[in-house]
């Protein structure tokens, strides 16, 4: 391209390749992995009083909430003795909720908030002091503070840290300012922290801004800190290429710009004159839409040209008829009349230059033009184009805009793109690209999105590009304003993964990503529309992240001058801020230290294994990328950002000394101190080749000084250490394609725990309760539902050792939602050698033939199991209303032939079968003429009395029931009048932790219409219809069987909960954080903040150890191979162990 030098990565002197942006977690030689900003301000504020300068939305409030967090062992003990408070001032009285919900959401600490001075006016001392000893955290009015510093209510010295929401308000007259006079007055005064946004909002004159923050400084007794995703890009990497862009003036030579100028100024012009005269309307009058529309539209037609003003004319028009349909008022709807024909006569000129059919770059502007030849630039190499270009050109056909009046029920315009079927394939050629292009307006996006995909189907140059776009909320259409946000979520979401994924090279956005939103690092961004404040600026510059991009500003001719200046202004505030960058590094200071690999024996000696030439060796210019590669391959979640801490000090020689601190999951603890150096970049990397030498010396390196551990396969790849076949990774590690075994937590309540002979034990009973039925339009077949309660027998556990009480907690049934609790029915009772032998006989029973999880390569072992206890079935026995062991029932159940198969039974004609109804009314039956390996088990859902073996068969291939059995089985019956059986199977689903109707993200599953639904369930095609006769009774009723079907999720549950609460009992214990002994009604709260916090700890373990999708989809799959094992070791301890 004439006159424009782009950065990009197949010009770069580094190869084609380095700068793919997702292959871009670069290892750091020189400087240490940055760390997230917010940790780094939280730092800063840690060491000294620090103003945090952020801009809005980018957690101003979670860095004062994690600082009082830090701080809160301060605040834990009492506030008559050694404790102190935490105040939190804020200028107004409504971000007193808002702050204070903060707090309590991301702590436990007790919070109080003060919002009105007409409530406290009157408050004494006692009031006040009764307030500060039962609150810990005190969010208030800066005049309520004020107010009772002055009283002398509080004292300054038992604050421990006072932080200012707003604080730039101090540079004038306000009770910031006497607040901090009256600090100054005070030699104990607390730790100060500063929030503000504002000097970083709108324009502002760079010498105004530096005074500003010094004048603050002062006031304040505080440093200015700031940081931005930008500012630490600046310190550790290299910035994008700028490059600003005069794009020229269009020059219409066909006139049908003006035209179309021309008519949309008068159609502006008219709707403002009616505006003008009737004054009384608000801003949703009837011209509202029609002008907003109108602006919209004279936007598209400046910025991109005629051609994108049809384009957008058009799906103008398919909302408009949206809004004409449902709009009632005669005037309103006139003006959307006017509007809709005004967009078609537009439609109508641009049809007599133009086919709308085909792109014609005659009938746009200069600036697209000129973005075309940019994205010309990033054209990948031929040999990478090793897919079919057509299939990629072809793959998504839209249809041109429908101008019939007629309605339909097509999407928008920005929404009818519809997904080919193969269009989740990677694109070939979306490895050299990764871009974002930032417009001002919705429409613009989606024109241009347009636009973009048309031209890659015309120019094979641009046939790579792969787009999409992303926008806020437009004019909404006449539906529920909350479905069409929800529907507009959902297709971002969309976009952005597909874009994550890098499906999509392109994105066209609106200023929603320029911060905010997790994106890829993009080796180009251009500004469509140039930016009108330093924030937008900076935000969406920081997006150009890979280490070769490239950040393009196109203006139009009559702006750049103007925009040249600002852009002065731009980087002149970008320096200022930068400087208050904690601990920012300058590359001047790295350039007066500079170490060549010739110095470096001279420096510090090498680590080297052994003194063979060619030996592993770590040097003082590679330490500190040995330290970064090993943090980052430490195992972490995707929301965990690992990276080492280095702290350097001046010594009084004027020498430099640095400690490095690895993460806290690193087994290298300790602080490793290096020795003193010249320097700070010196001291910094000797540090980190003395803690290489440690690495390696306690394992956590190995011989070829690369990390140990789950990720040691893939340092093994690149040194060729396997052949490429057998060091192929199917996933990440942890993901399902790649999954890793991690130690299994045993609650130490449960090791050890069987119950012995003669010796005192525990039993809990384990209450089940339908909390919350299910709904009719979930009842696909319109079952009975079955509440557990309304059955006495029931399971329990028996154990060796009390269990702590833990929380209720739901599981999802067939009936609907069933709250658990785990109750103490009695203790130090004593069972007999005997009587035990049975219960583990049962017990065994249940998990290998009801639920059938025993397999293979399992041992019934039950006193050697990491965790062990009994399950075992309680009944109300000797006429007593308490429920107890129910011995009876087990033997009954030992005894009965259907016990582990199916019982021989024969009926003759002498004989025949007798039905009593009152056998099948809580029964699971079997039936006897088939499956006889593995029996199905089926439950009695309703007895047709209408129905004989001699009525209809559904199917036209037999006429009775009894012909069916006859023909497929040649089975004759001996009783043609009992009534047939409804049947459901036994449920197979084991995970009952969510709810049925939604899937494994908590999202609810599509429905059929209830036609459909009530169609399926009358139909006896669609139902399972048996003959009592050929089935046997199980001697488990259904009852009790559907509780038994519980017991895996229970007892998963049961073991979270039972690890979290004794977590929860460590750390109350050893760090003051809570209470060490639960209330007794704490199971009762529904929103306790001790269930919450155990539900919290259970989470935190579930997701450490495996995702419940991937340890309770073991349940669904149980009989296929390894998966079972974990599930049963997990949910049945007590009972099996690997052979």
């Amino acid at each position: 391209m004439a006159g424009l030098q782009l950065m990009t990565p197949a010009s770069s002197p580094m190869g084609p390749f380095f700068g793919l942006p997702w292959q871009q977690e670069a290892i750091h030689d020189n400087i240490f992995t940055p760390r997230k900003y917010q940790v780094e301000l939280l730092e800063a504020a840690l060491e000294h009083n620090t103003i945090v300068c952020l801009n809005t939305g980018s957690g101003k409030t979670f860095i004062a909430v994690l600082l009082t967090k830090e701080l809160s062992h301060q605040i834990r003990g009492q506030f008559n003795k050694n404790g102190t408070r935490t105040v939190l001032l804020v200028s107004s009285a409504p971000c007193v909720a808002q702050l204070a919900a903060a707090v309590k959401t991301h702590s436990d600490l007790k919070v109080g908030e003060y919002s009105s001075m007409e409530n406290i006016e009157s408050w004494a001392s006692k009031e006040w002091n009764k307030s500060f000893i039962g609150q810990q955290v005190l969010v208030m009015t800066c005049h309520i503070f004020l107010h009772i510093l002055k009283r002398g209510y509080l004292f300054l010295s038992k604050i421990n840290l006072l932080v200012f929401d707003e604080c730039h308000l101090a540079i004038k007259e306000h009770p910031y300012q006497e607040i901090m006079k009256m600090c100054e007055e005070n030699p104990s005064c607390p730790r100060i922290l500063g929030l503000t946004a504002s000097i970083l909002n709108g324009k502002c004159d760079p010498s105004e801004l530096e005074e500003k923050i010094l004048k603050l400084e002062k006031i304040l007794r505080s440093s200015a800190e700031t940081a931005t995703d930008l500012v630490v890009l600046d310190k550790y990497s290299s910035q994008p290429h700028e490059v600003v862009l005069d794009c020229g003036p269009y020059e219409d030579r066909s006139g049908l710009y003006e035209k179309l100028l021309k008519e949309l100024d008068e159609a502006l012009n008219f709707i403002n004159d009616f505006n003008n005269m009737s004054v009384h309307w608000d801003d949703k009058g009837p011209t509202s839409v029609p002008k907003q529309v109108l602006v919209d539209c004279r936007a598209v037609l400046t910025v991109l040209g005629p051609w994108c003003a049809d384009k957008v004319a058009g799906m103008m028009v398919r909302e408009l008829q949206k809004y004409i349909k449902h709009e009632q008022e005669e005037l309103n709807r006139k003006f959307l009349l006017f509007t809709d024909t005004l967009l078609r006569k537009i439609h109508a000129l641009c049809e007599e230059h133009f086919s709308p059919a085909a792109l014609d770059l005659k009938y746009v502007t200069p600036k697209v033009s000129k973005l075309l030849e940019i994205l010309q630039e990033y054209k990948p190499f031929e040999r990478q184009q090793f897919e079919s270009v057509e299939w990629y050109n072809n793959r998504n056909q839209d249809n041109y805009v429908s101008w019939s009046d007629s309605e339909d029920e097509d999407e928008d315009e920005e929404i009818e793109e519809k997904e080919k079927t193969d269009t989740n394939f990677p694109s070939p050629f979306t490895n050299i690209l990764c871009g974002i292009i930032f417009v001002e307006r919705r429409y613009t996006a989606v024109v241009l999105n347009r636009l973009i995909k048309e031209a890659g189907k015309q120019d094979p140059e641009l046939s790579y590009v792969s787009s999409n776009f992303i926008t806020g909320h437009g004019i909404g259409k006449n539906q529920p304003r909350n479905k069409q946000m929800e529907v507009e979520f959902r297709k971002q979401e969309e976009v952005l993964r597909k874009f994550r994924a890098h499906e999509t090279n392109l994105l066209i956005a609106t200023s929603v990503v320029e911060e905010g939103v997790d994106i890829p690092k993009c080796n180009l961004v251009v500004r469509f529309d140039l930016p009108t404040e330093y924030r937008s600026y900076v935000q969406s510059k920081g997006r150009a992240r890979a280490p070769i991009s490239n950040y393009i500003m196109l203006s139009d001719s009559d702006k750049i001058e103007d925009f040249k200046e600002d852009l002065k202004t731009y980087k002149a505030i970008e320096k200022i801020l930068r400087n208050k960058c904690s601990k920012s590094v300058d590359s001047a200071d790295l350039e007066v230290e500079p170490v060549t690999d010739d110095d470096d024996d001279d420096v510090l000696p090498p680590y080297v294994l052994r003194p063979e030439e060619g030996s592993p060796r770590v040097t003082i210019n590679t330490a500190i990328g040995h330290v970064n590669r090993y943090c980052a391959r430490l195992p972490s979640d995707p929301f965990t950002h690992l990276a080492p801490k280095c702290k350097t000090q001046e010594l009084s020689d004027c020498t430099f000394q640095s400690t490095l601190y690895l993460p806290i999951n690193s087994p290298l603890r300790v602080p490793v101190t290096g020795p003193p150096m010249p320097c700070t970049r010196l001291a910094e990397k000797a540090a980190a080749l003395l803690c290489c030498e440690r690495l390696h010396k306690i394992g956590e390196l190995d011989d070829h000084l690369m990390p140990v551990g789950k990720e040691t396969v893939k340092y093994e790849e690149e040194l060729d250490l396997h052949d490429e076949e057998e060091t192929s990774i199917p996933g990440r590690p942890g993901s399902t394609k790649r999954r890793q075994c991690y130690p299994k937590a045993i609650p130490e309540c449960l090791r050890n725990s069987y119950p012995k002979a003669n010796q005192p034990c525990y039993l809990y009973v384990i209450g089940m309760v339908l909390t919350t039925p299910l709904p009719d339009e979930l009842n696909f077949r319109r079952r009975k539902l079955y509440p557990p309660e309304d059955t006495t027998r029931c399971f329990g556990i028996l154990t060796a050792k009390p269990i702590p009480r833990i929380p209720h907690f739901p599981v999802y049934t067939r009936s609907g939602e069933v709250t658990i609790s785990i109750e103490l029915r009695k203790l130090d009772f004593t069972l007999s050698t005997k009587q035990l032998e049975l219960i583990t006989r049962l017990h065994q029973y249940i998990f290998s033939h009801i639920l059938r999880l025993e397999k293979p390569a399992l041992e019934f072992k039950p006193t050697e199991a990491d965790a062990a206890y009994c399950v075992l079935p309680l009944d109300k026995v000797d006429d007593s209303n308490h429920l107890d062991i129910d011995f009876t029932f087990m033997e009954d159940i030992e005894r009965s032939e259907a016990r582990t198969g199916i019982p021989n039974t024969h009926y003759t004609k002498e004989k025949p079968f007798m039905f009593n109804l009152e056998d099948y009314q809580d029964a699971v039956i079997i039936p006897r003429y088939r499956n006889f390996d593995q029996p199905h088990r089926f439950y009695v859902a309703d007895v047709y009395t209408d129905l004989t073996p001699l009525s209809k068969f559904p199917s036209p291939e037999y006429e009775t029931f009894a012909e069916y059995y006859k023909t497929k089985y040649n089975l004759d019956l001996t009783n043609l009048n009992q009534p047939l059986l409804d049947v459901d199977h036994t449920s197979s689903r084991l995970n009952l932790l969510t709810p049925r109707h939604l899937n494994q993200k908590g999202k609810a599953l599509p429905l059929s219409s209830a036609e459909k639904r009530k169609a399926k369930w009358e139909s006896l095609q669609n139902k399972q219809i048996l003959v009592p006769e050929l089935c046997a009774i199980h001697p488990i009723p259904a009852s009790l069987w559907r509780k038994a079907v519980c017991l895996p999720s229970i007892l998963y549950r049961l073991h979270c909960l039972l690890t979290a609460e004794e977590l929860r009992a460590q750390t109350a214990k050893e760090a003051g954080v809570g209470i060490e002994a639960l209330p007794s009604n704490f199971r009762n709260y529904r929103n306790g903040s001790v269930e919450c916090t155990m539900v919290f700890l259970e989470n935190k373990m579930t997701t450490a150890v495996s995702s419940d999708h991937l340890q309770m989809e073991n349940y669904e799959s149980s009989h296929q191979g390894m998966l079972s094992y974990s599930f049963l070791d997990c949910h049945n301890p007590c009972v099996y162990s690997l052979v």
